[in-house]
């Protein structure tokens, strides 16, 4: 198996503002009140190994200890959490034709990210060692769209399908491809299969909700009857009838709970899929927000950019108490992605200057 080693750039840490703290807590509704920035990455300070950097869109791995974002050149960047630049790498496609990035995510358990790239006439799976640099990619050689990427231990890929004649579908890389990594290669049908993509081809369904967890899906249809979906089986694994349209949320790791606000920002629910049980947690009235995160205990939700100011705003489940968090860093627009770490520990939210880590930081 050829590896293809990338020489690993001079590379120098970005801005610090406050150092990240050597033991994490998960947040809570006892300890939200901390919540705060601690560290920030500024875009205009990049090295020349970061290139530029304009979209603070980005991944974060399980435990909110390294970050993976893209910059103009159609490159992957990938930052620890002290705002060090760590790795650069990206994909030439062929007849040396530039590709860009569609999507990231962080591999389970793994020292690796794995990235999907275009060209316009393939696309590439790509797994990168930050650690190692070492680099393998496979090429799937059709003018198909990939549109997210994910690892659950095998990578799997949601894909919008050139010929129009096709329904969107799910593809996952099978162990024989992972195992047998070579660069460049062309997978073989023996290596991966595909499914369709249940929400997406759901008669029933009038909207899905955008940046849920993966490998969940949430649907809705026009009389608020919800269903909870695993991409990776295309099955519908719960389902709930709200009062209302979700017009943003967030799910659970273990997607149990489901975090919503209304279409017209009238309150903020929290559903237990497992009872079917909605509950109003707080009022907004008519306050939007667009981005709303919860914890894996389904106990605080977090809002950031809410009623489209540059704050953050956390509500305490049990109690519908708002407590606010205070403003994230300066940004020329909305932000472009607010994540949540798997492990609760590290919210990160990007914008177009730059990212801002935030934490429980306890005196």
């Amino acid at each position: 198996m050829r590896k293809l080693i990338v020489l690993l750039l001079t590379l120098f840490p970005l801005v610090v503002t406050v150092s990240a703290q050597a033991d994490l807590e998960a947040i809570t509704a006892e300890n939200v009140e901390h919540l705060q920035s601690v560290q920030q990455i500024n875009f205009a300070d990049e090295t020349a190994g970061a290139g530029v950097v304009e979209n603070g869109w980005f991944a974060v791995d399980a435990q909110g200890k390294h970050i993976a974002a893209m910059n103009r050149a159609g490159d992957v960047v990938v930052w620890d959490d002290t705002g060090n630049l760590i790795d650069n790498y990206g994909i030439t496609g062929g007849d040396d034709l530039l590709s860009t990035v569609q999507d990231i995510a962080f591999r389970k358990d793994s020292p690796e990210v794995v990235s999907v790239h275009m060209d316009g006439t393939s696309y590439y799976v790509a797994y990168r060692n930050y650690e190692t640099h070492e680099l393998e990619y496979f090429h799937f050689s059709t003018a198909d769209v990939p549109l997210r990427i994910w690892d659950t231990g095998n990578t799997w890929l949601e894909v919008s399908p050139a010929d129009y004649l096709r329904t969107r579908f799910v593809r996952e890389l099978l162990p024989e491809a992972s195992d047998n990594l070579r660069t460049n290669a062309e997978l073989a049908p023996s290596e991966y299969r595909e499914l369709e993509s249940g929400p997406e081809n759901d008669p029933d369904a009038f909207f899905r909700i955008g940046r849920m967890r993966l490998p969940y899906a949430i649907t809705a249809t026009q009389e608020f009857f919800v269903k909870r979906w695993n991409l990776e089986t295309g099955e519908v694994t719960a389902t709930a009838q709200l009062d209302g349209m979700p017009g943003v949320g967030q799910i659970t790791p273990d997607g149990r709970y489901f975090a919503w606000r209304d279409s017209e920002s009238e309150a903020i629910h929290l559903l237990d899929f497992e009872t079917g049980i909605d509950k109003v947690i707080a009022p907004l009235n008519g306050s939007y927000i667009p981005y709303l995160l919860l914890n894996s205990s389904a106990s605080v939700i977090i809002g950031v950019n809410v009623d489209l100011k540059s704050i953050v705003v956390a509500w305490d489940v049990s109690t519908g108490e708002r407590i606010e968090l205070g403003e994230y860093r300066s940004c020329n627009r909305q932000p472009d992605m607010v994540r949540l770490s798997v492990d609760d520990t590290t919210l990160v939210i990007g914008c177009d200057t730059g990212l801002d880590i935030w934490r429980v930081a306890l005196d």
